[in-house]
């Protein structure tokens, strides 16, 4: 009797289960759907105001446009990644290599950070090398970026500081090949993370608990999506407390680069 009322339990358990993973599985898939209905209106809504925002003179209406402009691309950046996030549970995600200078790649991203930093946010992008020819996703690279940076600007306050420094740790192979890590470091002196959410912060669906003084939510999967994009390119990411106050995350990418001759 007692065998048998253990064997029931652990059928009922694995049934409850099932149910469960179907569950998250059907909201998954809704929320895939829905996804893709908002991606279009809001692709034909910008289209327009980056033209609108060419030909206007007005300096003032100039500058609602790129605020318009830059919401939708934040609303449009939140439907992709629920989208690749979606792919990355079906284990779908795969690396698009092509070779380009990564360094001028990054400073164009943080370029487009610069209108963020009219609310009185201190932003520099700093590199120890010229330029750096190497294959990455350029799409998932832009990704990792816009999601850390995003990050450091919502949670630095004004009079704060966000900075990028960008440096090569070079291995030499052999007299014609070398291999190394490009770091990529992205500094805020924003609130911080305590140790106890430094160790979950790139656990999927994990969100740091909002108080008075960290009242910004999140939807926990921006970070995870950043250690998947990051691992996909045989790199790591971590996070440590700022000297200053705030945070400093750390992206570790494996490069590989032929040496040519000058």
């Amino acid at each position: 009797m007692r065998r048998r009322e253990a064997e029931y339990k652990i059928r009922q358990v694995r049934i409850e289960s099932e149910k469960k993973h179907e569950i998250d599985d059907m909201k998954l898939r809704f929320f895939t759907n829905v996804s893709h209905e908002l991606r279009t209106p809001l692709t034909l809504i910008i289209s327009p105001i980056i033209s609108m925002i060419k030909d206007e003179t007005d300096d003032d209406k100039r500058r609602k446009l790129m605020l318009i402009h830059r919401n939708s691309e934040r609303l449009l950046t939140l439907v992709n990644q629920l989208l690749d996030f979606r792919r990355a549970d079906m284990n779908k995600l795969q690396l698009n290599l092509l070779t380009g200078d990564i360094i001028n790649f990054l400073n164009n991203i943080c370029n487009s950070f610069l209108l963020l930093a009219e609310k009185k946010i201190k932003f520099s992008f700093k590199s120890s090398i010229p330029s750096l020819r190497m294959s990455f996703d350029d799409d998932k690279i832009s990704k990792i970026m816009n999601n850390l940076l995003s990050n450091a600007f919502k949670f630095t306050p004004e009079g704060g500081s966000v900075s990028v420094t960008v440096k090569a740790k070079t291995l030499c192979t052999d007299q014609k090949e070398q291999s190394g890590i490009l770091e990529i470091n992205v500094v805020d002196t924003g609130l911080g993370i305590s140790d106890n959410d430094k160790q979950h912060i790139f656990d999927r669906f994990y969100q740091v608990d909002g108080n008075h003084e960290n009242p910004f939510g999140g939807s926990g999967v921006g970070l995870n999506l950043v250690k998947d994009f990051v691992e996909m390119h045989g790199g790591n990411v971590y996070v440590e407390d700022n000297p200053d106050g705030g945070s400093s995350f750390f992206v570790d990418i494996h490069i590989f680069l032929i040496l040519t001759q000058a």
